[in-house]
């Protein structure tokens, strides 16, 4: 089973932002889409996620289209974390949180609040869930985001039913340590639980490390897909990037360097 992109286009007034593009997204794998500044990353995940309205192609989960899920089966097999989840109400950590189990109503809140608490603490807010999040430093109310988006899809759910984490720059205002301890439990949670992810990364070398199949983008339009080795090599990416990059197979892995 696979959440997918069938030849999707996405078109804002008269302008193309995205150019039927084809992505698909398996379980227990974590996609990346690379691509520089403006090249439509955000709103392809948005038309994938059924956030954003399509001009055309469809966009499925397990062969279902979107279109044809209510709010709930949606909340029940993807969530999404966009770039701009930002709160202005005095919610506290806890309560976000609990946002991602508000369709759960068969769980019982002491199995709420131990999949809350449990994954709190792997995100490293479990001390934040009590303070207000209008009283979160950035990085902390993105990982406040990003542990809701896990909450929701790894609360209970109907047997066999397919899950996606759909994430855009999810590790973009964290430290080093936070931003490894993210995408290592992000791997873990992907391979254990057979979470599909969608991940859109700008760091290179953090793309090549945690991805499995990677989307390159540029100007509305996927140039590249594939595994690693055949997608993210020294002339696709310094071609898509306008700038010279150099590729390097260490004992540790591939290191893309810039200059």
């Amino acid at each position: 089973m696979a959440l997918e992109a069938q030849n999707i286009t996405i078109n804002v007034g008269s302008k193309t932002i995205v150019n039927s593009a084809s992505v698909t997204v398996e379980s227990g794998s974590i996609t990346v889409l690379v691509g520089p500044n403006g090249a439509g990353k955000s709103t392809l995940l948005g038309g994938l996620s059924g956030h954003t309205a399509l001009s055309g192609g469809r966009a499925l989960i397990a062969g279902r289209d979107l279109t044809q899920l209510t709010p709930k089966q949606l909340c029940d097999q993807r969530a999404v974390m966009l770039q701009s989840d930002n709160l202005v109400f005095d919610f506290t950590v806890n309560d976000v949180l609990r946002m991602g189990l508000v369709w759960q109503v068969e769980a019982s809140e002491t199995e709420k609040t131990e999949v809350i608490i449990d994954l709190a603490r792997k995100c490293g807010i479990e001390h934040l869930l009590r303070r207000s999040v209008l009283t979160l430093s950035g990085g902390e109310k993105q990982r406040v985001h990003f542990c809701r988006c896990l909450v929701q899809v790894m609360g209970r759910h109907e047997r066999d039913t397919p899950r996606y984490l759909l994430l855009d720059e999810p590790t973009s205002g964290q430290d080093i340590a936070n931003e490894l301890r993210l995408l290592k439990l992000l791997k873990e949670i992907a391979v254990q639980r057979e979470i599909g992810v969608f991940v859109i990364v700008h760091d290179l070398n953090l793309a090549v490390h945690f991805g499995d199949i990677f989307y390159i983008m540029k100007n509305g339009t996927l140039v590249a897909d594939g595994v690693r080795d055949a997608v993210m090599t020294e002339d696709t990416l310094s071609s898509v990037y306008e700038t010279p990059v150099k590729t390097e197979l260490t004992s540790r892995g591939l290191r893309i360097h810039t200059f």
